[in-house]
């Protein structure tokens, strides 16, 4: 694939997030702006892929989703830097488990704030950038990570799964909202991947129930992987998608009883 323009990789130190980063160099991305809150592994992330694909130019930001000003601040960097922004994968996540009566509103907050309001952010920057552009191969492009969960429901993680949908509603409006000036806006709903949020489940018995329940839900068997992840992004950030809008793509390995 071909990606002649700057690559904005939001959440990028760990999980789908690196692996995105690390796609976009693999598949001839010049420029690629890594960001996320964690400083010193999004530098492990700039250095591995200097190291592998030195041709490639590398910005590393660290960024509070949760802050409009810190979001508006690393889209400025990297305009600074690269002159524009053509791709961008918003990733930032978290997770919080309990039903809805014994769920600490804390919780919900912070869920809420790092999933949606942040996603919302970045979109809302990301966006106004591209519209003062000149266009390349389109206007831009942008992947939302929303989640399995952002299609269905789950008792044990309401504010997750209400974010979640949110993210799917949010790239769906703002993908209509802008196909007429060149924007497309997509969201990606991975099921269950072998990232660190997979890791966050109960300790003992109860999380190795979950596990198996997990993996029982799986038509194929397995988890997915970070890699496969990313392709899903190449596809839907690159002009192999350039008549997709405004939808969602769900890579979740097939769920029984759907």
């Amino acid at each position: 694939m071909d990606f002649p323009g700057v690559a904005l990789v939001v959440g990028a130190a760990s999980g789908i997030g690196k692996a995105t980063a690390l796609q976009y160099a693999a598949d001839g991305c010049q420029r690629v702006a890594i960001a996320d809150i964690q400083a010193l592994p999004l530098q492990e992330v700039q250095a591995e892929i200097e190291k592998d694909y030195p041709a490639v130019k590398v910005k590393a930001l660290q960024v509070d989703v949760t802050s409009y000003p810190s979001v508006q601040a690393m889209i400025d960097a990297v305009v600074e830097q690269f002159g524009r922004i053509d791709y961008c994968a918003n990733l930032a996540g978290i997770i919080g488990f309990g039903d809805t009566v014994n769920l600490p509103l804390s919780t919900f907050d912070n869920v809420y704030e790092v999933n949606l309001r942040g996603i919302f952010y970045c979109c809302k920057a990301e966006i106004a950038q591209m519209l003062q552009q000149s266009p390349l191969t389109s206007q831009g492009a942008i992947c939302n990570v929303s989640s399995q969960a952002g299609l269905m429901g789950n008792g044990n993680l309401p504010a997750y799964v209400a974010t979640k949908h949110g993210v799917v509603g949010l790239s769906k409006s703002d993908g209509a909202k802008y196909a007429s000036r060149g924007i497309r806006v997509n969201a990606l709903c991975p099921g269950s991947i072998e990232t660190p949020m997979l890791g966050h489940l109960p300790s003992g018995e109860e999380g190795k129930r979950r596990e198996a329940e997990r993996i029982q839900e799986i038509a194929m068997g397995r988890v997915g992987l970070p890699g496969e992840m990313a392709n899903c992004i190449m596809f839907l950030t690159s002009g192999r998608s350039s008549f997709v809008t405004a939808t969602t793509l769900a890579a979740h390995g097939g769920i029984r009883n759907q």
